[in-house]
Protein backbone atom coordinates (compact mmCIF):
# COMPACT_ATOMS: atom_id res chain seq x y z
CA UNK A 1 0.00 0.00 0.00
CA UNK A 2 1.51 3.26 -1.35
CA UNK A 3 2.20 5.80 1.51
CA UNK A 4 0.17 8.88 2.47
CA UNK A 5 2.14 11.67 0.66
CA UNK A 6 2.89 14.43 3.43
CA UNK A 7 3.17 18.15 2.86
CA UNK A 8 4.81 20.49 5.21
CA UNK A 9 2.99 23.57 5.95
CA UNK A 10 5.09 26.61 6.56
CA UNK A 11 6.51 26.47 10.55
CA UNK A 12 5.75 29.77 11.10
CA UNK A 13 2.64 29.05 10.18
CA UNK A 14 1.64 25.76 12.24
CA UNK A 15 4.75 25.69 14.50
CA UNK A 16 4.15 22.27 16.47
CA UNK A 17 2.02 20.55 13.73
CA UNK A 18 4.82 22.08 10.87
CA UNK A 19 7.09 20.27 12.64
CA UNK A 20 5.58 16.87 12.79
CA UNK A 21 4.80 17.22 9.47
CA UNK A 22 8.37 18.26 8.56
CA UNK A 23 9.70 14.99 9.63
CA UNK A 24 7.04 13.20 7.96
CA UNK A 25 7.77 14.35 4.90
CA UNK A 26 11.39 13.93 5.45
CA UNK A 27 10.64 10.39 6.39
CA UNK A 28 8.99 9.92 2.64
CA UNK A 29 7.12 7.00 3.84
CA UNK A 30 9.90 4.82 5.27
CA UNK A 31 10.86 3.86 8.68
CA UNK A 32 13.98 5.79 10.34
CA UNK A 33 15.88 5.96 13.45
CA UNK A 34 15.64 8.72 16.29
CA UNK A 35 19.08 10.54 15.07
CA UNK A 36 17.91 10.99 11.22
CA UNK A 37 14.15 12.44 12.94
CA UNK A 38 16.29 14.69 15.36
CA UNK A 39 18.54 16.09 12.30
CA UNK A 40 14.94 16.18 10.49
CA UNK A 41 14.13 18.79 12.67
CA UNK A 42 17.42 20.33 13.06
CA UNK A 43 17.60 23.46 15.42
CA UNK A 44 13.77 23.03 15.83
CA UNK A 45 14.53 19.43 17.94
CA UNK A 46 15.95 21.49 20.80
CA UNK A 47 12.18 23.49 21.26
CA UNK A 48 10.27 20.49 20.97
CA UNK A 49 12.35 17.82 23.68
CA UNK A 50 12.14 20.93 25.67
CA UNK A 51 8.59 21.41 26.02
CA UNK A 52 8.10 17.14 26.13
CA UNK A 53 10.35 16.87 29.08
CA UNK A 54 8.42 19.56 30.74
CA UNK A 55 4.73 18.46 29.60
CA UNK A 56 5.50 14.75 31.60
CA UNK A 57 6.94 16.56 34.61
CA UNK A 58 3.55 18.10 35.01
CA UNK A 59 1.92 14.68 35.44
CA UNK A 60 2.03 12.03 38.04
CA UNK A 61 5.23 10.84 36.50
CA UNK A 62 6.66 14.05 37.97
CA UNK A 63 6.05 12.83 41.51
CA UNK A 64 8.20 9.19 41.41
CA UNK A 65 11.13 9.38 42.79
CA UNK A 66 14.58 9.75 40.09
CA UNK A 67 11.97 10.99 37.27
CA UNK A 68 12.48 14.57 38.19
CA UNK A 69 16.29 14.33 38.38
CA UNK A 70 16.28 11.88 35.32
CA UNK A 71 14.12 14.53 33.38
CA UNK A 72 16.33 17.51 34.31
CA UNK A 73 19.46 15.95 33.28
CA UNK A 74 17.96 15.29 29.49
CA UNK A 75 16.93 19.51 29.82
CA UNK A 76 19.97 20.24 30.98
CA UNK A 77 22.41 17.73 28.42
CA UNK A 78 19.99 19.95 25.84
CA UNK A 79 19.81 23.26 27.33
CA UNK A 80 23.92 23.34 27.15
CA UNK A 81 23.84 22.11 23.66
CA UNK A 82 21.54 25.03 22.95
CA UNK A 83 24.00 27.59 24.82
CA UNK A 84 26.91 25.96 22.46
CA UNK A 85 24.34 27.02 19.20
CA UNK A 86 24.89 23.28 17.85
CA UNK A 87 22.76 22.94 14.47
CA UNK A 88 20.59 20.22 15.84
CA UNK A 89 21.04 17.89 19.29
CA UNK A 90 23.50 15.63 19.99
CA UNK A 91 21.99 12.40 19.99
CA UNK A 92 24.25 9.38 21.84
CA UNK A 93 25.26 6.56 20.38
CA UNK A 94 22.98 3.79 22.17
CA UNK A 95 20.19 6.16 21.23
CA UNK A 96 20.84 6.95 17.48
CA UNK A 97 19.47 3.54 16.24
CA UNK A 98 16.59 3.55 17.93
CA UNK A 99 14.46 2.49 15.53
CA UNK A 100 10.95 4.57 14.65
CA UNK A 101 8.72 3.26 12.54
CA UNK A 102 7.13 6.28 10.13
CA UNK A 103 3.38 4.36 10.55
CA UNK A 104 3.87 5.43 14.20
CA UNK A 105 4.39 8.92 13.56
CA UNK A 106 1.53 9.34 10.81
CA UNK A 107 -0.59 7.69 13.67
CA UNK A 108 0.09 10.34 16.60
CA UNK A 109 0.19 13.08 13.96
CA UNK A 110 -3.37 12.36 12.95
CA UNK A 111 -4.43 11.47 16.98
CA UNK A 112 -2.77 14.58 18.75
CA UNK A 113 -3.44 16.79 15.21
CA UNK A 114 -6.66 18.67 17.28
CA UNK A 115 -4.56 19.39 19.99
CA UNK A 116 -1.56 20.31 18.45
CA UNK A 117 -3.84 22.71 16.08
CA UNK A 118 -5.10 24.42 19.39
CA UNK A 119 -1.90 24.88 20.71
CA UNK A 120 -0.91 26.16 17.21
CA UNK A 121 -3.61 29.02 17.18
CA UNK A 122 -2.44 30.62 20.79
CA UNK A 123 1.49 30.70 19.73
CA UNK A 124 2.32 32.91 17.08
CA UNK A 125 6.18 34.62 15.86
CA UNK A 126 5.40 37.39 17.55
CA UNK A 127 9.00 39.47 18.58
CA UNK A 128 11.16 36.46 16.87
CA UNK A 129 13.77 39.01 18.20
CA UNK A 130 13.93 37.34 21.30
CA UNK A 131 14.44 33.96 20.26
CA UNK A 132 17.72 34.44 18.79
CA UNK A 133 20.66 35.83 19.30
CA UNK A 134 21.76 37.16 23.01
CA UNK A 135 18.31 35.83 24.41
CA UNK A 136 18.76 32.71 22.63
CA UNK A 137 21.88 32.64 25.29
CA UNK A 138 19.86 34.25 27.94
CA UNK A 139 16.87 31.37 27.35
CA UNK A 140 19.72 28.36 27.40
CA UNK A 141 20.90 29.51 30.05
CA UNK A 142 17.33 30.03 32.25
CA UNK A 143 17.04 26.47 31.10
CA UNK A 144 20.05 25.45 32.21
CA UNK A 145 19.25 26.98 35.76
CA UNK A 146 15.71 25.34 35.68
CA UNK A 147 17.01 22.07 34.66
CA UNK A 148 19.22 22.50 38.08
CA UNK A 149 16.78 23.22 40.27
CA UNK A 150 15.26 19.83 39.54
CA UNK A 151 17.05 18.40 42.10
CA UNK A 152 16.36 20.53 45.08
CA UNK A 153 12.70 20.92 44.35
CA UNK A 154 12.38 16.96 43.67
CA UNK A 155 12.46 16.72 47.88
CA UNK A 156 9.35 18.54 47.88
CA UNK A 157 6.11 16.33 46.58
CA UNK A 158 4.91 17.35 42.90
CA UNK A 159 7.55 20.43 43.64
CA UNK A 160 9.36 20.24 40.08
CA UNK A 161 6.05 21.43 38.39
CA UNK A 162 6.51 25.23 38.29
CA UNK A 163 10.49 24.66 36.49
CA UNK A 164 8.70 22.02 34.07
CA UNK A 165 5.77 24.36 33.12
CA UNK A 166 8.46 27.54 32.25
CA UNK A 167 10.75 24.89 30.91
CA UNK A 168 7.67 23.90 28.39
CA UNK A 169 6.92 27.45 28.06
CA UNK A 170 10.45 27.87 26.41
CA UNK A 171 10.42 25.24 24.42
CA UNK A 172 7.15 25.79 22.74
CA UNK A 173 8.69 29.81 22.41
CA UNK A 174 11.32 28.54 20.54
CA UNK A 175 9.21 26.05 18.33
CA UNK A 176 6.98 29.00 17.60
CA UNK A 177 9.66 31.19 17.76
CA UNK A 178 7.16 33.33 19.78
CA UNK A 179 9.07 36.17 21.51
CA UNK A 180 6.51 37.27 23.96
CA UNK A 181 6.37 33.91 25.04
CA UNK A 182 9.72 33.38 25.93
CA UNK A 183 9.51 37.00 27.60
CA UNK A 184 7.07 35.67 29.50
CA UNK A 185 8.69 32.61 30.69
CA UNK A 186 12.20 34.75 31.46
CA UNK A 187 10.57 36.67 33.64
CA UNK A 188 8.28 34.32 35.46
CA UNK A 189 11.24 32.31 35.95
CA UNK A 190 12.89 34.74 38.30
CA UNK A 191 9.98 33.53 40.95
CA UNK A 192 11.19 30.10 40.38
CA UNK A 193 14.81 30.83 41.15
CA UNK A 194 13.68 32.86 44.15
CA UNK A 195 11.83 30.24 45.62
CA UNK A 196 14.50 27.98 44.98
CA UNK A 197 16.86 30.35 46.78
CA UNK A 198 15.20 30.58 49.65
CA UNK A 199 14.35 26.89 49.96
CA UNK A 200 18.38 25.87 49.81
CA UNK A 201 18.79 28.71 52.21
CA UNK A 202 16.88 27.33 54.72
CA UNK A 203 18.24 23.68 54.20
CA UNK A 204 21.66 25.16 54.55
CA UNK A 205 20.23 26.38 58.31
CA UNK A 206 18.78 23.22 59.10
CA UNK A 207 22.04 21.39 58.41
CA UNK A 208 24.25 23.42 59.71
CA UNK A 209 22.14 23.77 63.43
Amino acid sequence: MQSETHTAPELSDTPLQGVLDHVLAGMDGSDSDLRTVVELMGARAFGPVMMLCGVFLMTPLGALPGVPAAFGLVNLAFAVQLLMRRPHPYVPQWLAKVPIPEAKVAWVARRFRPALAFIDKLVDARLPLFTRGPWLVLAALVSILLSLTMFPLSVVPFGVVPSAFLLGLIGLALTARDGVLMAIALVLSLAVFGFVGGLVADLLVQFLH
